[in-house]
């Protein structure tokens, strides 16, 4: 009743007390033969519980197993439930959309006993659509491991493709693999031959993937699907679900409640330009525009104005990377400065509808530069 502990066979006292404290949070959840994992001074622990009735009471019986040669690996990460659902409930994601976000498909994909290949544009939910997956399935009271193959070092690799403690190698685990653009063909026809048949019987698997720059998939996750005969879904696109202003909306109630404030309003103006935006990087897209918009009016209304600013804002920081553009642009930061900032103002001004003033103030210059940058334009 209490979580204390009984009898054990520990050694060390501290550890025993960190155990059973750390069982139990989480009595309430597991069921019978449920096993969490625990991370402890650099080793991880592995602690399968069951529950024995008792005339008074319950007698919860806890098997701790430490796994050796499973430090941590960058790239690999081991949750239990509660873990998972707190990661979901405060992305993005998780705010706006609730458990009936997850299309009727893609559960239809996941219970069909081979892995779930999950693709989508950046930023589309991907990874937290399976969280979700796995918190509504059978096996939520086993770990969830999530993989990131473009963050694993060598060594890392290694343990994924050798080490019988590998989560490829485990039985009742939700597996979620992301990552694959960065893999190259070797390494990729490596983990392909690990991952037997077998494993989606044993266990869920989700391996999740970006759509490439103009649409499509890309090789590396195209190999995959049909060397592993996935079952493939779609996370659908903010912009092809519509609705955006709505889910800003939502995310505005989120901050309002987490910093005691009333809540920002949007105009019918303001919610028109939300929703005819492209949003192309989705849900990471949405956090950011929600919380500008929330630092510029505060409690009270968005106009169109301030939604046109913050949504070129967006554009002019995320459209200058390395490699092609998001958006409808050619603006590209290999060149020289003085021609990136030509093109950084020419974007503004045209976001903003040909604005000169509403421009320059968005960029933080004066008028006279911004005419400076533009007068080539202007001949």
């Amino acid at each position: 009743e209490r979580g204390g502990v009984v009898i054990s066979t520990m050694s060390d006292a501290v550890l025993e007390q960190d155990v059973a404290a750390f069982v139990s949070k989480r009595l309430a959840r597991v069921g019978d033969g449920a096993r969490l994992v625990m991370g402890h001074e650099g080793m991880r622990l592995s602690l399968t519980v069951r529950p024995t009735a008792k005339e008074y009471g319950a007698l919860w019986v806890v098997v701790a197993h430490e796994v050796r040669a499973a430090a941590a690996h960058a790239g690999i990460e081991w949750f239990n439930a509660d873990e998972v659902e707190a990661r979901y409930e405060s992305s993005t994601y998780g705010i706006v959309e609730d458990a009936g976000a997850v299309a009727a498909p893609v559960r239809e994909s996941y219970v069909r006993g081979v892995p779930l290949m999950l693709e989508g544009e950046l930023g589309a939910g991907q990874e937290q659509i399976a969280k979700r997956l796995y918190l509504d399935g059978p096996y939520a009271d086993q770990p969830f491991v999530s993989v990131a193959l473009d963050e694993l070092t060598d060594r890392g690799w290694r343990h994924l493709l050798k080490s019988s403690e590998s989560p490829l190698f485990q039985t009742g685990l939700t597996l979620c693999m992301g990552g694959w653009h960065a893999v190259g063909p070797q390494r990729l026809r490596e983990l392909v031959s690990a991952i037997d048949t077998a494993l989606a019987t044993r266990c869920h698997v989700v391996l999740t993937a970006n759509d490439m720059p103009g649409g499509g998939e890309s090789d590396q996750a195209a190999f995959v699907t049909e060397r592993l005969a996935c079952a493939v879904s779609v996370a659908p696109a903010i912009a092809e679900q519509g609705g955006a202003s709505e889910k800003v909306a939502r995310y505005l109630e989120y901050l309002a409640d987490m910093f005691e404030t009333a809540t920002p309003a949007l105009s019918s103006a303001a919610a028109k330009t939300l929703d005819d935006y492209r949003w192309p990087r989705n849900y990471l897209q949405l956090r950011e525009v929600s919380e500008r918009l929330y630092i510029l009016v505060g409690a009270g209304t968005a106009e169109r104005a301030v939604a046109e600013e913050v949504l070129a804002q967006e554009d002019v920081i995320k459209t200058a990377t390395f490699g092609a553009p998001t958006l409808d642009s050619d603006l590209y930061i290999l060149r020289p400065l003085a021609d990136t900032e030509h093109d950084i103002a020419r974007l503004v001004v045209g976001h903003l509808h040909g604005n000169r003033t509403r421009a320059a103030e968005v960029l933080g210059i004066s008028r006279t530069t911004l005419w400076r940058l533009l007068k080539d334009d202007d001949r």
